[in-house]
């Protein structure tokens, strides 16, 4: 009975209750229980706590050299060091380190969880290597030069060498072309090529550097052996580079398309403003959607306004149990606001059990947008209160609320803490708001001494804010500061400037600016529907 299991389990995947159901009959009824492999069947099916549940269950069953790897991988699924030392020295107590299969585990475990000085430890003090041994330490390497001379020291070490882990390895870390073609000719020099996972890699490769005649190459050289993969790295290259349409046609060629390449498409017309490709693809859909399909099809709802469509998906969600991680809900939140539909936004937040800094500044922002600044401030006041940190997109939500509810004071209180409080710099998007909300309450002398501390090539924005606000307000004094400092800018600051002589009633100057602005060929007349701010 036990072998038909085995046969059973190792010829298809299964879910991790089926699993665990499989594990405890095995115990239950002693058949022929092999310990190693239910450690290692755990792990695969994605169960990493109870393989170590079971290790822990039967101490009388005496490890060996099989018995720790799987355990140690469990370790590095779970992010748990503490245990992993738990593990190492019971590995030391029972000797079992001289068996390079554990040394390499013990390796690859503390390089996946970012302990260099460990994982170096335990390489320099092997008495021999294998592939593996060099494979488990060279993603410990964070930059490419670190990577490339640890490459350099297992090729003169002549004992061992490179296999095609070792080339993926390479190409997954490489950041200049000239060491990419050297890895590509070190492939073909070793025969690897044929190998479906580095072909799939170096298209990869050759896709990063914008290179898609090469990359097109390879894959057409594939012919049939191509797979999903295949197509989604050379998508992905398109995509890249803007070609939306020849991306599309080469994933139309997909036979069996999975949900990485069917999102991959949906969100590169996301990503080129097709909002509505996007929504059409999904149409043709032929896999269960996930979380990260609902997002980008949020997105593609809110570029629209469709709030019908919007709510369908809401309901499609619920009704199909998509995962609704904080990523999805965030996107139900932005979609609603984008919709004007601050209520349902307001429900989908409360609703929220688990909220990130995303979360509030998508709720912050949507209420600021909506001309609700004040509770946008009070949202923002709470958020603090909950221990979660700004970042610089949550001041610029919380400072456009401001402005545009006329609450200069908290605005400014708000860039101060910016900078002191949590240490972050302004840039020109924070300045703006604050110039933005001076301007629309009258003070213009203090918007004016704000744009003084800009650089020069971030001035241009702020001062078309502080001289619209001058012609509102009828200010010329401050108006011909600004004026004079940008005369010599584009079209439209120019007409802004004439404008603001004829409020001052000096045509002399409105006439030569318009001349001047007809000298240098520039269209007088302002784009239907853009503003000038």
């Amino acid at each position: 009975m036990f072998d038909k299991i085995i046969v059973s389990l190792k010829e298809a995947s299964h879910n991790v209750r089926f699993v665990d159901q499989i594990v405890a009959q095995t115990i239950t009824h002693s058949l022929n229980f092999n310990f190693n492999f239910n450690l290692n069947l755990l792990i695969r099916c994605s169960s990493p706590t109870n393989s170590i549940l079971l290790y822990i269950r039967f101490p009388s069953i005496p490890p060996d050299h099989f018995t720790y790897p799987p355990l140690l991988k469990a370790c590095s699924r779970l992010s748990s060091l503490s245990l992993a030392k738990q593990f190492h020295n019971h590995i030391l107590k029972r000797g079992l380190l001289s068996h390079i299969y554990v040394h390499n585990s013990l390796i690859h475990f503390y390089t996946s969880v970012a302990r260099f000085d460990h994982a170096r430890l335990l390489f320099d003090t092997m008495p021999h290597r294998d592939i593996a041994t060099w494979n488990s330490l060279m993603p410990a390497y964070k930059t490419w030069p670190q990577t490339m001379l640890f490459f350099t020291s297992l090729m003169r070490d002549g004992c061992v060498r490179p296999d095609h882990i070792t080339l993926l390895i390479l190409l997954s870390a490489c950041t200049q072309l000239q060491y990419g073609t050297l890895i590509h000719a070190c492939a073909i020099k070793l025969a690897f090529v044929s190998i479906q996972n580095v072909t799939n890699a170096l298209i990869n490769m050759y896709s990063k550097f914008k290179l898609m005649d090469a990359a097109s190459i390879l894959f057409y050289d594939l012919a049939s052996r191509k797979d999903v993969v295949s197509y989604t790295v050379l998508i992905n290259g398109y995509v890249d580079m803007g070609f939306i349409d020849l991306a599309a046609h080469i994933f139309h060629q997909i036979l069996h398309k999975d949900i990485v390449s069917w999102n991959l498409m949906i969100h590169a017309y996301i990503k080129a403003k097709r909002p509505k490709d996007a929504l059409q693809l999904f149409n043709r859909m032929d896999v269960m959607p996930d979380q990260n399909t609902m997002v980008s099809l949020l997105a593609a709802s809110a570029t629209l306004s469709d709030l019908n469509y919007g709510r369908s998906l809401h309901v499609f969600i619920n009704r199909n149990n998509v995962n609704q991680d904080v990523h999805l809900k965030t996107a139900l939140i932005d979609m609603y606001f984008k919709c004007a539909s601050v209520e349902e936004a307001l429900v989908t937040f409360y609703k929220m059990e688990r909220k990130d800094v995303v979360t509030w500044t998508a709720v912050i922002g949507g209420l600021s947008t909506h001309g609700y600044g004040k509770e946008a401030l009070s949202l923002f006041n709470r958020m603090e209160e909950q221990g979660i940190h700004p970042n610089e997109a949550t001041f610029i939500s919380v400072l456009t609320g401001c402005s545009h509810s006329g609450l200069v004071k908290e605005g400014c209180l708000l860039f101060r803490r910016m900078a002191e409080v949590y240490k972050l710099q302004p840039n020109i998007e924070h300045f703006g708001c604050l110039i933005d909300a001076l301007s629309r309450a009258g003070l213009l002398h203090e918007a004016d001494e704000f744009i003084e501390l800009l650089r020069m090539d971030e001035r241009l924005t702020a001062y078309k804010i502080l001289l619209s606000a001058c012609i509102n307000y009828s200010e010329f004094d401050v108006g011909k500061k600004v004026a004079n400092q940008i005369t010599d800018l584009s079209c439209e600051t120019n007409i802004l400037v004439s404008n603001l002589y004829a409020v001052a009633g000096q045509w002399t100057k409105v006439a030569k600016t318009r001349r001047s602005m007809k000298m240098k060929r520039l269209n007088v007349g302002k784009q239907a529907g853009v503003s000038s701010v």
